[in-house]
């Protein structure tokens, strides 16, 4: 065991490539369980571009195992004000965890754009920003150019919640 772990020391890349490969081997198996129906049959038909999702997850995963083994890894960041040897800032991770899980909450009763709105303008406000009013209006922007990028550009409906009859 000493030994295997002297073996893997500074080799932690390993574990991403490992990810990589599992991820490869599930979205393989998934789309050798796609089924062909005359609605989704077509020139390519629907296993073409995960099919290739999945080979160039492999390919990635193969070749930073060698890289790694071969004694390649990544190089630290370098940052004018990161600290890299501070810790993660835990009450600000979990804070954002519980604003991301109340967002999923409520995106049906309030909709899409206000729940969405308050999840960056939060956001902006936990990571720092005191620039109250734009971070609201950026989070309003975005969140109703992206109802309408979803709505009107893919077809998908999205809940419009205290805002049905105005969007």
């Amino acid at each position: 065991m000493t030994r295997l772990r002297s073996l893997m020391r500074g080799r932690s890349e390993l574990g991403l490539a490992a990810l990589l490969g599992a991820l490869a081997i599930v979205v393989a198996i998934d789309t050798a369980n796609i089924r062909h129906t005359a609605v989704n049959a077509g020139v390519m038909g629907p296993q073409v571009v995960p099919t290739i999702i999945a080979v160039g997850l492999g390919a990635c995963a193969v070749a930073l195992a060698i890289d790694v083994l071969r004694g390649g890894h990544g190089a630290a960041e370098d940052g004018e004000d990161v600290d890299l040897e501070a810790g993660a800032h835990w009450p600000t991770l979990l804070c954002l965890a519980g604003l991301i899980l109340l967002t999923a909450l409520l995106i049906e009763p309030l909709g899409f754009v206000i729940a969405t709105s308050l999840l960056f303008y939060g956001s902006a406000l936990l990571l720092g920003s005191r620039r109250y009013i734009i971070a609201l209006l950026i989070g309003i922007v975005l969140a109703v150019l992206t109802f309408y990028g979803f709505v009107l550009g893919l077809g998908i409906g999205l809940p419009a919640g205290l805002l049905t009859g105005i969007l």
